[in-house]
């Protein structure tokens, strides 16, 4: 929900750079929908997300009391063709459809559904980026195809001096610079 409202508002400050109404035709026809899609939501129903969002932030903080580090995955799976996770081609026809006519509202059913398809590939990385933990996603281990797969540190707020010394230290025990993935 919060994805989508942040979309909505990004729109809104587009139609004003742009002196106009952003039309369909002015994005990728995923973003647009999304848009609509946050504008069917309401101010309290923001706020409630938000609220939660701060609950998660105030947990992570008092994780970084205890521990430096957080260490996850970057994503849930190894690497995929580019586009692999994008909507098909009769999901893209619906969405236009929706876009022409301005249904967001229609499309609040599958706010559960949608994000579950987006965020299952990276559970992790969406934490950090709502609650603002500083985060490095490096290359520790390579598939047998020759594709990097990351790992993600979190810090604690404010400690992104302990991400670029841990980077330093990885890189020097096992160098990735040179390393070129497959295609």
């Amino acid at each position: 929900m919060m994805v989508v409202a942040e979309t909505a508002a990004d729109l809104q400050e587009l139609s004003q750079y742009l002196d106009r109404k952003v039309r369909p035709s002015d994005l990728e026809t995923t973003t647009y929908a999304l848009g609509l899609l946050g504008r069917a939501f309401s101010a309290k129903d923001f706020v409630v997300q938000k609220r939660r969002w701060n609950e998660v932030a105030r947990r992570l903080g008092a994780f970084h009391e205890q521990y430096d580090l957080l260490l996850t995955s970057t994503v849930s799976m190894p690497p995929f063709d580019i586009g692999a996770i994008q909507p098909s081609a009769a999901e893209i026809s619906s969405l236009k459809v929706v876009n022409a006519l301005g249904l967001g509202a229609a499309l609040k059913a599958s706010v559960g559904p949608l994000a579950e398809k987006t965020f299952s590939y990276i559970p992790y990385t969406a934490i950090a980026n709502m609650t603002g933990q500083p985060s490095m996603s490096v290359p520790l281990y390579w598939t047998k195809d020759n594709l990097p797969v990351g790992t993600m540190l979190s810090a604690a707020l404010g400690r992104e001096d302990v991400l670029f010394q841990l980077a330093a230290q990885l890189e020097q025990a096992q160098p990735w610079f040179d390393r070129i993935p497959s295609l």
